[in-house]
């Protein structure tokens, strides 16, 4: 082998070493991008949980204060801090209004020190129902009120939650006390 043709193999060497080279490092900056774009989407996916477990826990704590505290909700629910009465016909519940959240608005909920999530709880009185039965099985009134509970986390990653709740004010506790529903409104 000439000298020329050595340098020409030496060239062509070097030159596929570089592109070799070039397409790891590409196929390098991939991988990178890919892996942290998966633990922005896990992290995303761990905030989003955080969120849900955090206003479930505020729909049990409003619960609880629902079955604790509104003996009498004409006297106590009177449309702030938190506490609505009934809305008029055709008005929007007070969780739609822009302003619900506020502090003054709203209660705040209890989260755990280590979740660090802002939740707070509106409680809507909807009606009082006096169930006496069927005419075929008549049985003894019971007055039962019926609320509604919609818990909203604030954030980035925001979690709303809803459900209806029957409290027994006075005779027998029926099946209808409790939760009667629950809905993940999603926003």
């Amino acid at each position: 082998m000439n000298l020329r043709s050595r340098r020409l193999v030496r060239g062509n060497v070097l030159f596929i070493c570089l592109a070799l080279l070039l397409a790891l490092a590409v196929g390098g900056m991939a991988v990178a991008q890919t892996a942290t774009l998966e633990l922005r989407m896990a992290r995303t996916e761990r905030e989003a949980a955080l969120a849900f477990h955090a206003a479930e826990a505020a729909l049990d704590e409003a619960e609880a204060w629902v079955e604790a505290n509104a003996a009498d909700p004409s006297a106590l629910f009177v449309d702030g801090g938190g506490l609505y009465a009934p809305p008029g016909y055709g008005e929007p519940a007070p969780w739609l209004d822009s302003n619900a959240w506020a502090a003054e608005n709203s209660r705040a909920a209890t989260t755990p020190p280590s979740i660090s999530v802002d939740v707070r709880y509106v409680v809507e009185w909807l009606a009082t129902v006096v169930d006496q039965g069927t005419a075929s099985n008549p049985l003894p009134a019971t007055t039962i009120d019926v609320f509604r509970i919609t818990a909203h986390t604030v954030g980035n990653t925001p979690a709303t939650l809803q459900t209806t709740y029957a409290r027994t004010r006075t005779g027998s506790p029926r099946a209808l006390a409790g939760r009667l529903s629950w809905v993940d409104l999603g926003f």
